[in-house]
Parts: structure tokens; C-alpha cells; sequence
């Protein structure tokens, strides 16, 4: 798998064609040697009562995670259409765990809890295709996206630059 490659397919896809061309590509060049895919759940959803604090908390997760962006790729969602607010999400990492650097220098991800995803169970893999394609339902809990552009550009700075 070329890391770059999917983050350039997954930023330059057009929604209409997502499903069939980006998921699709991710499946196929996805090398499950070489890469890891997990879950993350943020343990105290109950304190997520305001959207912009929630929004906060996300960013400035995102933000101390920059260090690791050329090696890894994350879509993190704020779901709900009223608090609390869940923040839910998956990652991509080179490598078969969480590099020991991001447990070593981002405390934030002690507030998550972290399960690695079994890509030979389709229902994992639908749910990591949920959580990239953004539809109002993932997990089967029912919620929006919030304010999803702005999530989107912090997530895309953890892509390269293409």
C-alpha cells in the first residue's frame, strides 16, 4: 500500500463516486502486514454537552497527533443530533500496532478506548467504511455528522500535503 496514494484518493474522490471508486481503492490496496486499522471511542461522551467544546477537544486531539500524519490517516466523527455528543472514529497506522511514539508523546489518547479492527469480519469493515464515507448513521446510532466541513479539514491535515 502506498500511503499517499489512498490519502490523494480519498481527498480528490467526489462523494457521488465514493462508495464505488475510494472504498473500493482502499480495499484493494490495503496491505494488512504493513497496516493496522482501529477504532477509537472516546471514554467520557457524557462531558460532551456543548458541539464547540466537543469540536474542541477533536481539533486539538488531531492537532498533537500532526507528528505522526506522514504514517497515518484517521477520520474521527462527532455524532449526534443532541448531547451528549459521541466522538467515535477509525485510524490507519503503518504498522501492525499504535507506534509507541504516539503513545509516548500524545496523552490525549488515554482518553480513547481502542479496539483493533478484524478486516476478515465484514462487519468491521463496513463500519470503517461507515466511518469514511460519513453517513447519518454509523455503529446504528443514529446521528449527524456535526459541522462535518470543518471536521474534515482538520482531519485531512493528518494526510501529506498532495
Amino acid at each position: 500500500m502506498v500511503f499517499d496514494s489512498w490519502k490523494r484518493l480519498y481527498s480528490n474522490t467526489k462523494a457521488k463516486d465514493f462508495r464505488e471508486v475510494a472504498i473500493k481503492g482502499f480495499w484493494e490496496m490495503y496491505d494488512p502486514e504493513g497496516y493496522s486499522l482501529w477504532f477509537c471511542d472516546y471514554r467520557y461522551n457524557d462531558e460532551n454537552t456543548v458541539s464547540f467544546v466537543t469540536l474542541n477537544k477533536v481539533s486539538g486531539f488531531l492537532q498533537r497527533m500532526d507528528f505522526i500524519r506522514k504514517f497515518a490517516f484517521a477520520k474521527i466523527c462527532i455524532l449526534g443530533e443532541a448531547p451528549p455528543y459521541k466522538i467515535k472514529g477509525v485510524w490507519l497506522f503503518r504498522g501492525p500496532e499504535i507506534p509507541q511514539q504516539v503513545k509516548d508523546e500524545c496523552y490525549d489518547i488515554e482518553l480513547y478506548d481502542w479496539s483493533k479492527v478484524d478486516v476478515s469480519d465484514e462487519a468491521q469493515k463496513k463500519r470503517v467504511n461507515a466511518y469514511f464515507e460519513e453517513p447519518d448513521e454509523i455503529d446504528k446510532e443514529n446521528g449527524l455528522v456535526l459541522e462535518t466541513n470543518r471536521i474534515e479539514t482538520i482531519l485531512l491535515l493528518l494526510e501529506s500535503r498532495v
